[in-house]
């Protein structure tokens, strides 16, 4: 079975969505990246078990997703990637305060956070506060790199997982 699904990306600029994303469909990175496109959909496909799930990844670019694209920008996703900068805990801070401003719109999507650039980190740079607020909205968190492929890959795949346990719920 063939499945198409639209995955939205957000966070703050600079976080790595799109470099993320390239990690993700393309197995590579850009060091040199900078962010100019207000607007990116790319397609990763993979295989779980029977089904061929095709997410269709909707990058913001260097744009925060909640300021310009908000309800129509998440409009028929079915599911969430939030990415917050392991160096700079206030880009998750972030968005725990655009989740609760937009609650409404969000809704109880599939969420994965990935915490991106954990390789510029010796410890985890957020608290365990950020991390309790992040777990009581079912946000499943990943350490990830961008730029060296850790758990990036993961990341995604566990995003697909409960995708398709929502499908299979609701079936």
């Amino acid at each position: 079975m063939r499945l198409r699904r639209k995955v939205c990306l957000l966070g703050a600029p600079g976080v790595g969505k799109t470099s993320l994303v390239r990690r993700f469909v393309e197995d590579r990175f850009d060091q040199d990246h900078e962010s100019s496109i207000p607007m990116a959909i790319s397609k990763g496909t993979r295989e779980l078990a029977d089904v061929s799930l095709e997410m269709m990844l909707w990058d913001p670019g260097g744009a925060e997703a909640w300021g310009q694209y908000n309800r129509s920008f998440i409009s028929g996703a079915s599911g969430l990637v939030f990415v917050a900068d392991a160096t700079r805990p206030g880009t998750l801070d972030h968005l725990l305060e655009a989740q609760t401003k937009g609650r409404g719109f969000i809704g109880s999507r599939p969420a994965v956070l990935i915490v991106n650039k954990a390789d510029l980190t010796g410890d985890f740079a957020l608290t365990k506060a950020q991390v309790d607020a992040a777990t009581k909205l079912n946000w499943h968190l990943v350490q990830a790199s961008a730029k060296s492929g850790d758990n990036v890959d993961e990341a995604f795949m566990k995003l697909a997982e409960l995708m398709l346990e929502l499908r299979k719920a609701s079936a």
